[in-house]
């Protein structure tokens, strides 16, 4: 999936629970709120990034052939020492800015398909 409202609107729902009313708001108690721009902003990358280690998902990213790959560790269910890495996509799929590929790793980490 494409950096874009798109994706913001996924990764908001995952994140806030909130369910998409339009591709640019999501409805919240009795009023509308502009989805965050998290899938092309460096800043509100920095919020996903901040929000989901409160969740137990932590979030970093790589560079790779030309782009950026994401990468979450899901800690909520750890049982052991070691964690698996769930990387947004393979290394020779690197996507040009690190906030879509930190984007995808999040939403992979939430089990929700891309």
């Amino acid at each position: 999936m494409q950096a874009g409202r798109e994706l913001d609107a996924l990764v908001a729902g995952a994140l806030k629970g909130w369910e998409p009313g339009f591709i640019e708001h999501l409805k919240e108690n009795d009023g509308w709120i502009l989805i965050p721009h998290y899938s092309t902003d460096w800043r509100k990358m920095g919020e996903l990034v901040t929000e989901a280690a409160e969740e137990g998902i932590f979030l970093s990213y790589e560079h790779a052939c030309g782009g950026y790959v994401g990468i979450a560790y899901d800690m909520r269910n750890v049982t052991t020492e070691e964690v698996e890495p769930i990387f947004s996509d393979d290394e020779h799929r690197a996507v040009k800015e690190a906030p879509q590929a930190i984007s995808r790793a999040y939403l992979k980490a939430k089990g929700i398909a891309i």
